[in-house]
């Protein structure tokens, strides 16, 4: 059975998402970011980074959300978490999926630490960042030109990822009124039964 340590609608959300899709046995367990509890004894014995996701099965152990979607992808084909190996949209796929964890991702990071950058510039460093992240969207919503999804007209892995960072929008009041692309995608998105299933779940742990 897996076992995901992950944060309600933090990036943990697209490898929640990701486990609805494969349809095999898992369980969750809520680490409070907010109170700390990445920080805790027990949690950095886990990973001592101190930071979510982590999916542990068969006595391993795995962080990064780009890293775990990739190897819920190579255990579970029949999920179609990438597109068919040796295709295009399978390199449209993972390039994607490293442009959202190594670029989109770190940016918005900036937005909820922007003291790991400059204690004494915090609004100078957000500043920055929403900068950037203009940009970013820019290419998003170009990506989404002609198709629906990152690299096809079938969700995978990195649409689970990039749902879960523009879900981050919303929380920044970052406008996306200009981006009509990104406002299909995540229509299109949150249709989908399987993050139904995770946006649920992860609602009713937000209010426990």
């Amino acid at each position: 059975m897996y076992a995901l340590y992950y944060q309600p609608f933090a990036c943990s959300y697209a490898v929640h998402i990701a486990l609805e899709k494969i349809a095999q046995p898992f369980e969750l367990h809520k680490v409070n970011l907010n109170k700390g509890e990445q920080q805790s004894a027990a949690f950095l014995a886990i990973n001592p980074q101190g930071q979510v996701p982590v999916l542990q099965y068969n006595g391993q152990t795995l962080t990064q959300a780009g890293a775990i979607l990739l190897r819920l992808a190579e255990l579970h084909p029949e999920a179609a978490l990438l597109p068919e190996a040796n295709s295009a949209c399978r390199n449209a796929a993972i390039q994607n999926l490293f442009y959202i964890s190594s670029t989109l991702h770190p940016t918005f990071s900036l937005l909820f630490y922007p003291e790991r950058t400059a204690a004494s510039a915090r609004d100078e460093v957000k500043n920055n960042a929403l900068q950037k992240i203009q940009r970013q969207l820019v290419y998003v919503e170009g990506l989404l030109t002609t198709q629906t999804f990152c690299a096809a007209e079938q969700a995978c892995a990195p649409d689970y990822l990039l749902l879960a960072i523009l879900n981050w929008c919303r929380l920044f009041q970052i406008p996306l009124s200009e981006f009509p692309n990104i406002k299909r995608f995540l229509a299109a998105m949150n249709a989908l039964p399987e993050v139904k299933k995770a946006m649920a779940t992860e609602f009713q742990a937000m209010a426990a």
